[in-house]
């Protein structure tokens, strides 16, 4: 039988733990239940996620790995040496955590930070070029998927993103005053969570999914770009 309830109080347990003995003596010595509370319930969620998005979007073709990100920090170009995070994240999207064209679900649970995001996080620098040409082509189009109601619904919050202060296109800048989104150099939603919501869905894939599912205007929208 499919196990939907994979985020248990062991989960955050382990992590809250690993906040206090953060150190490889530490982890080496409860890598068992890392193994057994963390990583593995894990992945089994993300791989349930890309299941459910395939059948969204069957270009969809990526494992686990290419989903998540690690457990172990990257300390190299860092001041905190702390040798892992508190937190398990994945990017479900066509080109998974290194996505920069596509629409996207990412996931991120830990004791301190629960929180599911859609939209385009990372774009690079030719597709933040084309999305500002398709907005300015059309900027009320895409005025009315931000106010979209369903997508408010999910993320009362709205869209989010860092914004420039100058753009590279002469008629952008114009417009960017009457459409200030012009400027945004980032295009996502976020709705955050309490450890106790997330432990109490029945099917916290599906759940998950249900935030994509929300954006689907915005998704459509990104997609038509990257076909044109």
């Amino acid at each position: 039988m499919l196990n939907k309830r994979l985020i248990s109080p062991e989960f955050y347990q382990f992590v809250k733990d690993v906040a206090a003995n953060n150190n490889r003596e530490w982890f080496k010595r409860h890598k068992e239940r890392y193994e057994k509370n963390v990583f593995l319930p894990f992945k089994e969620l993300t791989e349930q996620v890309i299941e459910l998005m395939q059948q969204l979007d069957p270009v969809i073709q990526i494992d686990y790995k290419q989903a998540a990100f690690r457990f172990h920090r990257d300390t190299r170009f860092s001041k905190d040496k702390s040798p892992y995070k508190l937190w398990m994240g994945a990017a479900v999207s066509r080109e998974g955590r290194k996505n920069t064209r596509y629409p996207e679900i990412y996931f991120q649970f830990g004791p301190g930070e629960n929180f599911i995001a859609g939209g385009l996080y990372r774009p690079d620098k030719d597709t933040l070029y084309n999305i500002r040409e398709k907005i300015a082509k059309n900027p009320k189009e895409f005025e009315e998927i931000l106010h979209d109601k369903r997508i408010l619904k999910q993320f009362p919050g709205g869209f989010k993103g860092e914004r420039n202060k100058r753009l590279p296109v002469k008629q952008w800048q114009e417009l960017a005053g009457k459409y200030p989104f012009l400027l945004n150099k980032q295009f996502y939603t976020i709705k955050y969570y309490t450890p106790e919501e997330i432990l109490q869905q029945d099917d916290l894939a599906a759940f998950i999914v249900r935030h994509y599912q929300a954006m689907q205007k915005f998704n459509d929208w990104l997609l038509d770009l990257q076909q044109d």
